[in-house]
């Protein structure tokens, strides 16, 4: 089963069929992320966390 996407220059939907870099219908050009976001994403709920960490630590230490 095929997933679709919404392209947001010309707002048509297409099958997206795995890593699709340009709208077939506009030539839009999507954004690639960078794998350094997921590192700082995976950072910020690591340090979201830290008190409840810190917590369960304190309590079951």
């Amino acid at each position: 089963m095929a997933s679709t996407r919404e392209c947001p220059s010309c707002a048509l939907e297409f099958d997206d069929t795995g890593n699709v870099e340009r709208c077939p219908y506009c030539d839009y050009e999507f954004p690639q992320r960078r794998s350094s976001i997921h590192w700082v994403a995976w950072l910020l709920v690591l340090l979201l966390l830290w008190p409840a960490i810190k917590g369960l630590m304190f309590l079951f230490g």
